[in-house]
Formats: C-alpha cells, structure tokens, sequence
C-alpha cells in the first residue's frame, strides 16, 4: 500500500483565508479544517487595497497549526483569487500594496476601447475583456501611478506573491496568468501587443510554472517561526481558485459543465483546448487556463458576494448576527411568484447598500422604504442567481456543442438549496452538488503528482470522485 501523505492547501478567497489539512491514505483524501480567518478589503485614501502582510501571516499560522496537528507536513500549495498582483521593485522588494479589483481604474480604461479593439484583445489572447482583468489595471496605474509602475520590474499575481514569500521563489502560475488577459491561451506564451498596450516589458513575467511540479522548498526563517525543523517542498498547483475547484469536480468524465460558487460564480465547461470564435466572444465567454493543459470555458458572473453584503446588512439593520442557515431559510417564508433582476447589474458591482440597490431594481420608481421585505429580496437574490447559471450554462453548451447529462456545483454556494433547485429547473437536467473542500481536494490532489509522477491524469480524478460526497437536485417535472 502506497504510504500515507500529509498535504497542506492554502484557500484564500475574497472573503476567508483558510488552511486545510489533506491525508491521502492510498485511495482518497479527506479534509480537516486548520484555521479560517476574515479577508477584507482596505480603504486606503481614495483606492481599495489588499493586506498581503497580514494575510501572509495568517498563512504561517495556518501551517504551524497544520503541522501540530500531522505527524509530519510533506507538501504545500496554494490558490487565492485571480487577476490581482503586486509589483516588485530591482531589488525583489514589493514597489506598492497591492490594488483589489474593485477599483475603478481599470473599469475607466476598458471603457476608452472600441468595440472593435476590445474583439482584437480577444482573438489575440483567447481572454474575454473585462473591466477587472490586470492589463487594465496596469494601464490604470501608468495613468494613476506611474511612479510605482515605473519602479515595477517584475509581477507576482496573488498566489505567486504567496509562494515568493514562503520560498524566495519568482513564477507565474498559468491558470492565474490566463486571468491577466497578457497570456496567449493558444500557445502559453506572454502577448508582446498585450504588453505594450498596458505599458510594461514582457520580461516584467517570471518562468510559467507547472502543475505538480516542485516550486522549491519554503524557507528556513519560516520553518522556524512556524516551530517546524525540517524541509517543506512547496508545489505548484492550478493556483487560481477556480482551476482547482474545477479539478476537483467529482466526474470520471474528461469533458463537464461546472458552476463554481464562490464570491464569484464561474459558469462554464471543462474543455481539452481553448474556443476561440465569434460564437464565444458574443457569448462573453472566456478561456481560462485549467489544470495539466486543460481548458476552462466559463463566465465569471455575480455569485455570493450579493448574499454576503445582504447578510452583513441585515445584521447591521438588526443589531445582531444570524446563521448561514437561518438567513438563507428567510427566503423560504416568502409567498407569491418570486420577482428577479440581473444580478451582473453594474449597480450591483460595489454599491453602499446591496439591500436598497436590489430594491430599487425590483421595485423602480418606487421609494426607498423604512424597513424592507428580507423574505422577497432573498428569494429574488437566489431566483436571479439560479436563473443566471441555467442561462450561462445553456450558452456554453451551444459554444461546445457537446451534450452533457448533469451539471456540478461546488464552492461554498452549492450548499445553497434554493439555487440549486431553481438552477436544475431551468435548464432541465440533474445539478449534482459538493460543498466539501474542493478547491482544497483539488489543491492537494495535484500535489500527489509531485509525489506520484506514474499517476495518470484519469488516476488523479478516481481519487476525486473517490473523495468527495455528492448531492443531486433533480428538474421539477
């Protein structure tokens, strides 16, 4: 029997940072949270700013926890949120904090493009434009600090900055690459055109890593402080959360319709090689690096960031908290034909107030009331989000023209039945979901590669499936 393994996963999303412990055993792996704090974005001056330092610190408490807990710690990898980086100065010294995506800046260059340059964007890279994606905010920052771009001579996105500080160790993982639109998706290589339109050299990337493949091992002076003595092998993994959550969905099939539900909602299909045609572009669809080569047709759309500023207000409305679940049941007690909106409103990209925005959608014209009707606006909010996966998903399947029997949802809004429901009725076919640690199966299932290079990619998913337990919400009749 092969020997038992112990596999660190670093999840940092928008919203948490987390540290999970995998034990492989020969067949499967099961999960065990270590540690889980808030990630919140800072208002610094007139810009949003992420706290890299202190989420650098949460991530060495999480491994010296890890290794209380395991006899011994044999590997680590790490996937965060994509499109957001930090610079770094000649000396390898970061030049800036690093700006959130939910700045305007890269929103004011996008919106300068024709519809004409924002096609040849798209065919050169394979990339959907958007508002968000890092060669905007590149060209934002050339307008809004060039002084800071100017001393950048090289870029990490958020995991690669992880990995720098765990190991001393410059790369640039592909599946995060991809969601800077500078990558040619076709051939994994760096768009010179893409660099020259954000105002940067194309050396300012560091070598492309590979999944399974050893990163190097984190440093001594981290070791230590986490009151661990020997070496951890650092492991390059599908880094940018999506692609991980994708290769953990529990399907023997190589080709699959998935909606990973997080803060965003990735909508889209797992695919052997990127589409790129007018059918995708008019579809507003983009080609994301996946894991080991892999394709990932999906639209990024609105997902449970809507429900968790709603949440954050009710209890701000009502001096108090609330659970997950008595929160969510809220909509259950509504009566009538549920109303929806599009929940890709751009009003609801950041607004003050999630709660009124929505209302004002539902209800325009109206006055903004004294208290308002939660059981309507939350059975609205999952209706339009269910609504908007059946739609994307329906896109996809046209754009692959394959036929797929059942569609997967994981991340932490699968455990949202209302919107599973709604999902499986509309586009009429099985949505089987998982609100286990996917991204974090994931994370450590390509980890296994490192240490198994015999094991197929087909051996890699029978672990999976394996691994995970699922839910499956059948279409009303």
């Amino acid at each position: 029997m092969e020997r038992s393994l112990n596999l660190v996963a670093f999840d940092c999303g928008n919203s948490s940072i987390r540290t999970i412990l995998c034990r492989f055993d020969g067949q499967k792996v099961e999960s065990e949270l270590v540690l889980q704090e808030p990630n919140e974005i800072l208002k610094i001056g007139e810009y949003y700013y992420w706290d890299m330092p202190q989420i650098f610190e949460i991530l060495k408490r999480g491994l010296s926890l890890a290794a209380k807990k395991a006899e011994r710690i044999d590997s680590v990898g790490i996937c965060t949120w994509g499109i957001d980086f930090q610079l770094l100065d000649e000396n390898g010294e970061f030049a800036e904090k690093s700006l959130c995506y939910r700045n305007t800046i890269g929103e004011e260059q996008m919106s300068r493009q024709s519809e004409e340059e924002q096609k040849e964007m798209f065919y050169r890279t394979g990339i959907l434009c958007d508002k968000i994606n890092t060669v905007y905010m590149l060209k934002g920052m050339k307008e809004h600090m060039p002084s800071v771009l100017e001393k950048g001579k090289k870029i990490l996105l958020v995991p690669d900055i992880f990995v720098y500080l765990f190991t001393g160790k410059m790369m640039n993982e592909p599946s995060e690459l991809s969601t800077t639109q500078m990558l040619n998706v076709r051939d994994m290589t760096i768009s010179e055109e893409q660099c020259s339109y954000a105002g940067v050299s194309p050396d300012i990337f560091s070598e492309i890593g590979e999944h399974g493949k050893l990163v190097g091992n984190i440093r001594p002076e981290v070791l230590e402080e986490a009151g661990i003595d020997y070496d951890i092998p650092f492991i390059c993994v599908p880094s940018h959360d999506t692609a991980c959550a994708v290769m953990a969905i529990p399907s023997r099939e190589e080709r699959y319709l998935f909606v990973s539900s997080g803060t965003w909602a990735l909508i889209g299909a797992q695919c052997p090689s990127p589409i790129i045609n007018e059918k995708v572009l008019n579809s507003n669809l983009t080609n994301e690096a996946g894991a080991f080569g892999r394709t990932n047709l999906l639209r990024n759309s609105a997902g449970m960031f809507i429900v968790q500023r709603l949440k954050a207000e009710y209890e701000s409305r009502r001096a108090g908290k609330i659970s997950w679940n008595d929160f969510t049941a809220l909509a259950d007690i509504y009566e009538g034909e549920v109303p929806t909106f599009d929940v890709n409103d751009n009003r609801l990209f950041n607004p003050e107030s999630m709660t009124e925005e929505i209302y004002l959608l539902l209800h325009p014209g109206e006055d903004k009331p004294e208290d308002y009707d939660w059981p309507e606006i939350l059975a609205a909010t999952y209706a339009s989000l269910g609504d908007g996966y059946a739609q994307v998903l329906n896109m996809v399947r046209e754009c692959t023209g394959e036929a797929y029997r059942e569609v997967f949802v994981v991340g932490g809004g699968s455990r949202n039945s209302f919107i599973n429901q709604r999902c499986a009725d509309k586009i009429g076919m099985p949505v089987v979901t998982c609100d286990m640690e996917c991204s974090s199966v994931g994370n450590a299932v390509v980890q296994l590669a490192h240490f198994h290079p015999e094991y197929s990619y087909e051996r890699l998913r029978e672990i999976i499936t394996d691994s995970l337990q699922v839910k499956t919400y059948y279409p009303n009749k």
